[in-house]
């Protein structure tokens, strides 16, 4: 079995792929319909696939939830930030978690479900697009201006009327996600859906992820998805105090730096 071809299944499985016919497969490919018969089924022997009995068609095996389990866990950064957070769910009743940047995508690393009736929880692993989601724009800013300039070259086009459209419009929400520390979304990359975000370096990693706060756009006031980002501000500053990880930006409280911009 080659390593690429293996891997090149599960990229087109992850891409909004639920399962896939070896015909379909073949094609999609242009492999011969025998090699890809033969990979998948060693595929399923080593765990990474598994075979539906009646539709005889081919989906992720037990092992790679078990593998999505394990990635960075254990590592302190993170088991701290999502102790961080698992404790904001608990004052708030809201949904939290952790993600990362990937490309122009957001991926989930940890998700927790809230407690309020209306409960917004997104699974790990599940990807989004990064400049519509409040955790795409803030981990998006840390980045130079050419950096994102090369990644949005073509600006994907999607039906997001709230979400930037364009690069210029981007680049003005990841301004101000840099002055303010924070960033927020609200109708963007799903109905209803909104969150607050903001950014920490994960030295032991090398990269930044996002904690955030997830919760019903329509149940959630101004006011309180400030409240909400303080507290993701606090708790970010707290992790950076106890693994000494350097301030990057929106070390201001949000009440001071409301009240200095409301006086400027």
């Amino acid at each position: 079995m080659s390593l690429a071809n293996a891997a090149a299944v599960l990229h087109w499985l992850k891409r909004d792929h639920l399962d896939v016919a070896v015909g379909e497969l073949a094609a999609a490919m242009r492999w011969p319909k025998s090699t890809t018969s033969r990979l998948l089924s060693e595929m399923q022997k080593l765990g990474l696939l598994e075979r539906d009995p009646v539709t005889r068609r081919y989906r992720l095996g037990l092992l790679m939830l078990e593998l999505a389990t394990r990635y960075r866990a254990g590592e302190p950064v993170v088991e701290a930030a999502d102790a961080a957070l698992a404790e904001i769910t608990r004052r708030t009743g809201h949904s939290t978690g952790i993600s990362l940047l990937d490309g122009i995508e957001v991926v989930v690393l940890r998700s927790r479900a809230g407690t309020q009736p209306l409960r917004v929880v997104t699974p790990p692993g599940d990807r989004g697009p990064a400049w519509a989601s409040s955790t795409g724009r803030a981990l998006l800013a840390r980045l130079p201006d050419a950096e994102i300039a090369r990644r949005f070259v073509r600006f994907p086009t999607t039906a997001r009327p709230a979400a930037p459209a364009s690069l210029g419009a981007l680049m003005q929400r990841i301004g101000r996600v840099r002055i303010q520390g924070w960033e927020e979304a609200a109708d963007e990359q799903i109905p209803g859906l909104g969150g607050v975000a903001v950014v920490i370096h994960d030295p032991h990693a090398g990269e930044a992820m996002a904690l955030y706060v997830a919760f019903s756009a329509l149940h959630v006031n101004r006011q309180e998805r400030r409240e909400l980002a303080q507290m993701l501000l606090e708790a970010a500053a707290q992790l950076r105090g106890r693994f000494g990880i350097d301030a990057e930006f929106g070390t201001e409280p949000v009440a001071s730096r409301l009240q200095r911009r409301a006086h400027g």
